[in-house]
């Protein structure tokens, strides 16, 4: 088994994600997972053993027509960004106000560069909030890089420079739900054992070239020890790094999950997920009845007539005129009429009734629960019924204050500081008619 292999239960989280994003993102990112939806089906052409090459050109001449018939299919479909808009008005909602945050001084350098790449604390909140909403999943890691070697292999002492540079400070890497293989957790005591996290590091190939090559960061324990681990994908080992907390090393991963449901390493539900699910079958229902009105709105000319073909070539040299002020010489008693298809109605009610489905699977992310929040969760005070939405805020201000602990425990102090998000909502005080009028 690789390093970097993905199992079953990845492998489906992964597949709702992708709908969900692509739901959020629109029609461009809707068409690159066409496959997963229930597209036209037209019968396709096989090549046979002794088949004529006048058959062979038929099918192939079939199977081309129909090839253009699937793409005009899903390019007539139209968009309705339901996804899209509710997920920008949720996060609206959280960051209507801003966060409320206490940091201490060594840590308030976070506020301007909290990754390392000027990233500050509130763009990662936001980023956090926004991934959680969308996938219900993300993970920051603390790591603090450690001093350069000297000749002896002995770690030199920092300058004053280094030190107020920031290089060498505890920095908050961000890693998103692909990134995040199913960690390996003590049943006995829930704790963390491994977790191991896919990395993609552009390289140069020559002059002016680069390549991706795909690393997997390990963290793990190993005798009660945290050790940060690095492997490339041959799984050899690059490095083993035993980072040192206020003196000593650490004795868990300092690895923080943030989830819809709760921070625990387990997948939670997909806040999105069903109103995504219901989107995308909304836009397969417009690209039926986009289809049924293309065929239904042009009619097929037929006429009827005893003449021969040598006679009616005769009268109408260029050929049947179907334009709309055609002429045509037929004989007396022959006729010309148009045959429609009749439209039906049953496509666009369907299409309405999923527009309501989706009113209401949206506003349910903001109206209080009926359950009780699940064993794991770190928010034993909060209301039991609570809204997905207040959760998922909740959730990321927990996560932050134990990032502060970490961040803390690296520059031996003891952690103080906090970062809430909003959980403050419009549709606290609403009906539940007036929320589902709102995210209408």
């Amino acid at each position: 088994m690789a390093l970097n292999e993905k199992d079953a239960l990845y492998m489906e989280q992964h597949e709702l994600r992708q709908q969900t994003r692509a739901a959020i993102a629109g029609k461009y990112e809707v068409l690159k997972i066409r496959t997963c939806l229930p597209g036209p089906q037209y019968k396709t052409f096989p090549s046979y053993s002794g088949m004529t090459p006048e058959a062979q050109a038929q099918a192939n001449r079939c199977n081309a027509q129909n090839t253009l018939r699937v793409a005009s299919y899903w390019s007539r479909g139209r968009w309705f960004p339901a996804t899209g808009r509710t997920y920008e008005t949720l996060g609206g909602m959280i960051w209507s106000k801003e966060p409320e945050s206490d940091i201490q001084p060594k840590l308030e350098y976070l506020i301007d560069n909290a990754d390392g790449t000027g990233c500050g604390l509130r763009e990662v909140a936001q980023k956090t909030t926004d991934r959680v909403v969308s996938d219900a999943r993300y993970g920051i890691l603390v790591d603090m890089p450690a001093a350069p070697l000297d000749d002896n292999d002995d770690r030199v002492q920092l300058t004053r420079a280094q030190n107020e540079s920031g290089e060498f400070l505890p920095k908050w890497i961000q890693y998103n739900a692909d990134q995040i293989l199913t960690p390996r957790v003590n049943g006995g005591s829930c704790s963390i054992d491994e977790i191991r996290l896919i990395e993609v590091k552009s390289e140069p190939k020559g002059e002016f070239d680069y390549e991706d090559k795909i690393y997997t960061r390990r963290l793990i324990v190993i005798g009660g020890v945290y050790h940060n681990q690095l492997w490339d994908d041959k799984d050899n080992m690059v490095s083993d790094i035993i980072p040192i907390a206020d003196g000593s090393p650490l004795k868990e991963i300092p690895f923080q999950f943030f989830g819809a449901d709760d921070n625990s390493p387990e997948y939670s539900k997909l806040p999105l997920y069903d109103l995504a699910n219901s989107n995308l079958g909304h836009f397969v229902l417009d690209c039926d009845n986009r289809d049924n009105l293309h065929y239904h709105g042009q009619g097929m000319t037929v006429v009827s007539t005893d003449m021969d073909k040598d006679a009616f070539d005769e009268m109408n040299p260029n050929g049947l005129d179907v334009g709309a002020r055609g002429m045509n010489m037929l004989a007396q008693g022959d006729k010309v009429e148009i045959i429609q298809i009749e439209a039906t109605g049953a496509i666009p009610a369907e299409m309405i009734r999923d527009e309501d489905r989706m009113v209401m699977s949206g506003a349910q992310i903001v109206k209080p629960g009926g359950s009780t929040e699940t064993a794991t969760s770190k928010r034993i005070d909060a209301n039991a019924s609570m809204s997905t939405l207040k959760r998922m805020s909740y959730n990321v201000g927990d996560g932050f204050t134990q990032l502060f602990v970490w961040t803390a425990k690296f520059l031996g102090e003891v952690s103080t500081s906090t970062y809430k998000p909003n959980t403050d909502f419009i549709t606290d005080d609403l009906t539940p008619e007036m929320i589902n009028a709102h995210i209408a």
